[in-house]
């Protein structure tokens, strides 16, 4: 196991991943940005805590990226339950620094990171399966899409945006769930694409 835990640089890049997220939340808490939208012709009012998960999806793919193809593909090695497990981990620690940061400085946009990290980790990791590495732009195009096209004229975020809803929106967590379920199938029945 240790082979595959330095071949994936797990642990150099995901706790240096978690710590910057920790930062992050800490620095920009409720902070809301005026973003432009394609649709309203105006202002979006953003959370920055939205963009929040894009780091940690951006190293967890480098870590996913990062192996030793002729030693995984021996049938012996468990590397694909290892991947989806490190997934779940990435995952649960960005939801446990979202509801500490929740506790500690009662920010309400922070509860919401461990499901915007699970829906953006999900739909990353079906993306890897058609595009490969170029993945890692999934998280960033989605983010721009809310921004631009996510909101109407009354500012309320559409429902296929998932990320800006409510935290207690039943329609984004069911969508993070089955995004990251999806994506950990994808993660245990496909190999990777590879550069080309």
């Amino acid at each position: 196991m240790w082979w595959w835990t330095k071949a994936r640089r797990a642990h150099a890049l995901l706790p240096a991943a978690l710590a910057l997220v920790t930062v992050l939340v800490l620095l920009v808490r409720d902070t809301v940005a005026q973003m432009p939208s394609f649709l309203t012709g105006g202002d979006n009012p953003m959370t920055a805590m939205l963009f929040v998960p894009v780091p940690l999806c951006s190293a967890l793919l480098m870590s996913l990226e990062s192996r030793l193809l002729a030693a995984e593909d021996a049938s012996a090695r468990p590397v694909r339950p290892l991947d989806a497990g490190l997934t779940l981990a990435v995952v649960g620690g960005a939801a446990v620094v979202g509801l500490g940061a929740d506790a500690v400085l009662d920010s309400g946009t922070a509860v919401d990171l461990g499901r915007n990290t699970a829906f953006l980790t999900g739909l990353t990791l079906c993306v890897r399966a058609l595009a490969g590495p170029p993945a890692v732009l999934a998280p960033v195009v989605w983010c721009a899409a809310i921004v631009f096209l996510g909101f109407d004229r009354s500012g309320h975020p559409a429902f296929w945006t998932v990320l800006p809803r409510a935290h207690d929106d039943s329609v984004a967590a069911t969508a993070a769930v089955l995004t990251l379920s999806a994506g950990l199938a994808v993660q245990l029945c496909t190999r990777p694409r590879t550069a080309s």
